[in-house]
């Protein structure tokens, strides 16, 4: 019995970490899929001086969701 409960309690944290790891995944793509039309429209180097404010927003959802 306690090797039974033991094996699902090892797939449950395993569960719990792809699912972890979705909503980061998930998270990120939000914040892409909101600014995509925004990317289209900017060069590289536009892009490269706004990543810096979406990284602090990528970093609050982030903070938000696992904190």
């Amino acid at each position: 019995m306690d090797n039974n409960k033991t094996s699902i309690e090892t797939e449950l944290k395993k569960l719990n970490s792809n699912f972890n790891t979705l909503n980061k995944i998930m998270s990120n793509f939000l914040v892409l899929a909101l600014d995509s039309s925004t990317f289209k429209k900017k060069t590289n180097d536009e892009i490269k001086k706004i990543m810096p404010q979406i990284n602090e927003t990528l970093k609050s959802i982030h903070e938000n969701i696992y904190d």
